[in-house]
């Protein structure tokens, strides 16, 4: 069960959209994204859409590689997507090379949650 304050899971058809807010995803990485990942192994999601729009502040470029380092690390085998505020995402999506290099299917880094819903969506019918 999920206790902290600054994740919430919501169930979308067999998928799952977590939503982190404040910024422990980015000064406390690895405790927050091993709270995810414990979250997700119990709820065995078809796929998972990160939602970090409400992370305050700017991501640095070591922020995005360590997340995505983390994120290949304990995220391994879901299918994977970010949806973020286009002034944090990453143009290079370095994040998201690095989480691919690591072992993670992180498909994609969105900025439009439209686009987002249709990438999780194509998982709720299978």
């Amino acid at each position: 069960m999920n206790t902290r304050p600054d994740l919430v899971f919501e169930d979308f058809s067999g998928c799952v959209i977590v939503r982190v807010g404040g910024r422990a995803m980015v000064d406390d990485k690895e405790a927050t994204i091993r709270a995810i990942a414990e979250t997700l192994e119990a709820r065995s999601p078809k796929a998972v859409l990160v939602d970090t729009r409400n992370i305050p502040g700017p991501l640095t470029f070591m922020d995005r590689y360590q997340m995505g380092e983390l994120a290949g690390k304990l995220l391994m085998g879901f299918h994977l997507a970010v949806l973020a505020q286009e002034e944090q995402a990453d143009p290079k999506r370095i994040g998201q090379v690095v989480a691919q290099n690591r072992g993670a299917r992180l498909e994609a880094v969105f900025t439009k949650e439209e686009s987002a819903m249709e990438w999780l969506k194509q998982y709720t019918k299978t």
